[in-house]
């Protein structure tokens, strides 16, 4: 078994990672490997509403070698900032409702690596590079606290689902920068959650019974 195959299936169904080697990651992914990423994403694409978004084995391959490669740096403090810069990095900049969904598959896990790494050290130049590419892949950054606002659009190629979603991570993790713009498409999203938000706190037992409005 690689040690990409490991990571995967440990990411994907535990939700962790565990390095048992002292050298960095290397290993390319096996075509079982893309594999297992496809059958994680049949699942992860049915969280999201209305047409179905094919998958990207290229973005979410990139995406897991990223975590890989982030979570490996957390624990190596070896490399300078050019090396960090050189392995976290995804080819692309994301266009299409594919590129977000298929990179989310694993992105997501991206804002907990960002928590670890502040709590372990404040300055350390890995956390900088994070939140860039939190900002730069914002379907999965919203679940970040990163301060600064997306870079590029929150349009997500017009798909409803991905609209929807976004604005239901966003209103769970509220912060003015990240909101669409306004007026756009996927500000009435978020306007639409926001509203449903607060129709289920006014319907809240609790409100019911003291009487309060």
């Amino acid at each position: 078994m690689t040690s990409f195959h490991e990571f995967l299936t440990q990411l994907l169904s535990e939700g962790r990672v565990v390095f048992r080697s002292a050298k960095g990651p290397q290993d390319r992914p096996l075509p079982e490997d893309i594999a297992l990423l496809e059958k994680a994403y049949d699942s992860h694409r049915l969280s999201v509403a209305g047409a179905m978004i094919p998958f990207d084995p290229a973005v979410a391959y990139s995406a897991a070698e990223l975590i890989r490669q982030a979570s490996w740096a957390i624990v190596n403090h070896a490399d300078g900032i050019t090396d960090l810069k050189k392995r976290l990095k995804m080819p692309i900049e994301p266009k299409t409702a594919t590129h977000h969904l298929s990179a989310d598959l694993t992105l997501r896990y991206l804002p907990q690596i960002l928590n670890r790494a502040r709590g372990l050290d404040p300055t350390d130049r890995l956390i900088g590079i994070l939140e860039d590419l939190l900002r730069r892949w914002p379907f999965s950054g919203v679940l970040s606290d990163v301060a600064a606002g997306p870079v590029g659009s929150l349009e997500f190629d017009g798909h409803a689902g991905l609209l929807l979603l976004y604005a239901e991570r966003l209103a769970a993790n509220d912060h003015e920068a990240w909101r669409p713009a306004r007026p756009s498409l996927g500000w009435d999203y978020y306007e639409l959650v926001m509203d449903e938000r607060g129709r289920g706190k006014r319907n809240d037992p609790v409100f019911a019974l003291t009487g309060r409005r």
